[in-house]
C-alpha cells in the first residue's frame, strides 16, 4: 500500500489530502453506523465518527498555524478524548445492554462489509501519517503527523479485534474476552 502512496512535499497539502481522508472516514462510520446491525460495531462506529471529527478539528488548527492564522498550541497535538479500543467500547456496551451475548454476536451480511471498509480506511490513514511524518521537515508537524499515525492505528486495532469478535464471538471470549 504505501508504495503507491503520493505524500506531498508541502506540509500543507499534506493536512488538505488528512482533511478529506478524515471526512471520508466521518461520511463512511456515520453512514455503516446507521446500517450495522451489530450494537457493539455500531457503537465502535458511533466512535470513531467522533474521533474523525476530533482529527479535523486539530488538523484544521495545525493548518491555519502553518498559514499563520494561528500560534502553536500543545493542547492540539494530543487528543483531549479517551482512547477508541475495542475493551473500552466493549465495556461501556456491556455496561449499559441487558440483552444475551447472543444478540452481542449478532451480525448482518453488511456488517462485516462495513467493518472491513473501517479496517481499510484506517490502515490507509495510519501509513498515510506515518509516511508523511517521515518525510515532514518541520519537528512540530513531524509529532502531529505520528500522534494521528499512533492513533489511527489504534483505530485500526480496536476495529480488527471487532471484526475477530464478530465473526466468531465465542471463540473471541475464549481466547481474549473478559466477562
Amino acid at each position: 500500500m504505501k508504495d503507491n502512496m503520493y505524500i506531498p512535499e508541502k506540509p500543507e497539502e499534506v493536512l488538505k489530502i488528512a482533511l478529506e481522508m478524515e471526512d471520508e472516514g466521518y461520511r463512511t462510520y456515520t453512514e455503516g453506523a446507521k446500517t450495522i446491525r451489530n450494537s457493539l460495531g455500531k457503537r465502535m462506529l458511533e466512535r470513531l465518527a467522533q474521533d474523525e471529527l476530533n482529527h479535523i478539528k486539530r488538523i484544521r488548527e495545525v493548518f491555519d498555524v502553518l498559514t499563520g492564522k494561528q500560534e502553536w498550541n500543545k493542547s492540539t497535538f494530543h487528543s483531549n478524548q479517551e482512547g477508541v479500543t475495542f475493551q473500552n467500547i466493549f465495556t461501556r456496551l456491556q455496561q449499559e445492554l441487558k440483552q444475551s451475548v447472543a444478540e452481542l454476536g449478532s451480525h448482518g451480511v453488511d456488517d462485516e462489509e462495513v467493518i472491513e471498509t473501517a479496517i481499510n480506511l484506517e490502515n490507509h490513514a495510519k501509513f498515510y501519517y506515518a509516511e508523511s511524518a517521515k518525510k515532514a521537515k518541520d519537528a512540530k508537524v513531524k509529532e502531529f503527523l505520528q500522534i494521528l499515525a499512533i492513533e489511527e492505528e489504534g483505530h485500526y486495532n480496536a476495529l480488527r479485534n471487532i471484526n475477530n469478535f464478530m465473526g466468531d464471538p465465542a471463540n473471541w471470549f475464549a481466547t481474549q474476552g473478559k466477562f
